[in-house]
């Protein structure tokens, strides 16, 4: 989802979604930023799902891809996790782990 607001507030269930097939969860933090996604010029159809591990400060510190991915194209991977690096979350106690879903569809 697009949810935006103070570092304190967000989804008390950790979750959201964009409405168009692409989603994220990440252990009860809220979205502050945008949900980046990056621009799709293959002919490949499926899904990129990233891991991401989350500071307290709500910046993303690592990503990595896991199963449930469906597209073998490693530009539009890279460029998956290079989104999701832009991403920010609310603030919270240490580490919070979670996943970002991208779905892939021709147009």
């Amino acid at each position: 989802g697009q949810t935006k607001g103070e570092a304190q507030q967000g989804n008390p269930v950790g979750q959201g979604s964009d409405g168009k097939g692409n989603s994220w969860s990440l252990n009860g933090r809220g979205m502050r930023s945008e949900f980046f996604k990056p621009s799709y010029e293959g002919k490949e159809e499926g899904r990129i799902v990233v891991e991401i591990r989350v500071d307290a400060s709500g910046n993303v510190i690592s990503t990595s891809i896991v199963k449930g991915t469906t597209i073998t194209d490693e530009r539009l991977r890279e460029l998956a996790k290079e989104a999701i690096l832009k991403l920010k979350f609310t603030t919270g106690n240490g580490v919070a782990y979670g996943t970002i879903t991208y779905s892939f569809n021709m147009k």
